[in-house]
């Protein structure tokens, strides 16, 4: 079963909960409690499903638990002899890490859950370019995979156009800002959720091995420092920057997206017009194009042997199915009951379909478009599952 929890209810609650696929990025302060972010995550999926923790930062000290598979890569940047089975020695090249990772990949297969433990180490280790090369490439993988991955990291140990990069590309970053007594928790990018969950900030402190919220900080100039903020660093600009173009201190910013005060009229408009930012009256321009997002959908059983996932449902181009036909799997009827145009791709394998009395079988990269025929029914005469992308037009 699919573990679609971060292991820390307040989390959970702050993004709408886990979808699958989601790559979590953790990101704080070196006061940030991510260690124990790392904990509970790992607590909460042991046993569910597969479990792989790249351990980076220290060498690995006790034995591997049960279900769980540790890729060492410590001796790299410490020169301490590894002693792990799935360890890099001193010296391997990230060439060397890349590949053991997506080996892992491979023998956990769909649905796993995978802790990269951790970026800082990555690059300390092979440098800044290694660091983005890891996420660049291992997060849409595991996205495709529909595993789950936790990616802690320390904000101040990477550039801003790092972080950045890392906002660009994966599904939900949330912010831990810490002082000496608690967290403050943000939440940065939530894709799949709704408008409102971005900008979602909480205080909170560690009790019993927990984060516990202490309040629920949802002021006015609270919620407005955090877009400032959000726009701010989506662009890659320092707080130096802003405020030089908008004609204010960097203190007097600073104190803007704290919510420490409010920014006058004029200064707000300047800010929107240095961060690039609509203001004013009437509707906001479309954009000209409409994003469906992979998080949070789940895979849909059809039929028998046939499983799909809904990929696109749009007013305009309708719904763009991608579904799965298992093995010698058959039905005896199309999968949608629909009186509408129906347009079939082949990804992978062969597939017989039946339209009014005949029967059209297609191989990989064969396309169909039954404009007034009816699908009757489909088979998959091969071992291995096909895979099809089932379009059904508007009128």
């Amino acid at each position: 079963m699919q573990a679609r929890t971060s292991g820390t209810d307040l989390v959970d609650a702050l993004i709408d909960g886990v979808h699958i696929g989601d790559n979590l990025v953790l990101q704080g302060d070196d006061a940030a409690p991510l260690d124990l972010l790392v904990e509970r995550f790992v607590a909460a999926t042991r046993g569910r499903v597969p479990l792989v923790l790249v351990n980076v930062s220290r060498p690995w000290q006790g034995p591997v638990p049960p279900d769980t598979r540790v890729l060492d890569w410590s001796a790299v940047g410490s020169d301490s002899p590894p002693t792990l089975d799935d360890a890099l020695p001193p010296g391997a090249d990230f060439g060397a890490a890349m590949a053991m990772l997506e080996a892992a990949d491979d023998r956990v297969g769909e649905g796993a859950a995978f802790v990269i433990d951790d970026l800082d180490g990555v690059q300390r280790t092979w440098g800044p370019g290694a660091a983005l090369e890891l996420f660049l490439s291992t997060c849409p993988r595991l996205y495709r995979r529909r595993s789950l991955a936790v990616w802690p990291l320390h904000t101040g140990a990477h550039r801003p156009a790092f972080l950045r990069r890392l906002t660009e590309i994966t599904q939900v970053v949330v912010d831990f800002t810490t002082d000496a007594e608690s967290s403050l928790v943000t939440v940065r990018k939530a894709d799949g959720r709704g408008e409102q969950v971005v900008g979602r900030r909480v205080r909170a402190v560690v009790v019993d091995g927990d984060l516990a919220a202490v309040d629920s900080p949802r002021n006015t100039g609270e919620l407005l420092g955090t877009v400032i903020r959000d726009q701010r660093l989506a662009r890659g600009l320092s707080q130096a920057e802003v405020a030089r173009r908008v004609g204010i201190t960097p203190s007097a910013l600073s104190q803007v997206e704290r919510g420490v005060r409010g920014p006058g009229g004029d200064t707000l408009v300047r800010l929107w017009e240095v961060l690039g930012v609509p203001f004013g009256p009437g509707e906001r321009p479309e954009a000209g194009y409409r994003i469906a997002r992979r998080s949070g959908r789940d895979r849909t059983r059809l039929q028998d042997g046939l499983t799909g996932e809904c990929l696109l449902d749009d007013p305009v181009a309708g719904e763009v199915w991608a579904l799965d036909l298992a093995g010698g799997a058959s039905g005896s009827h199309g999968p949608f009951a629909v009186k509408r145009p129906e347009s079939v791709l082949v990804l992978r394998g062969v597939v017989d379909l039946q339209l009014d009395g005949r029967t059209e079988t297609l191989h990989e990269g064969d396309a169909l478009v039954a404009e007034t025929a009816s699908v009757r029914g489909w088979s998959n005469p091969g071992a291995e599952t096909a895979r099809l992308l089932w379009s059904i037009h508007r009128p």
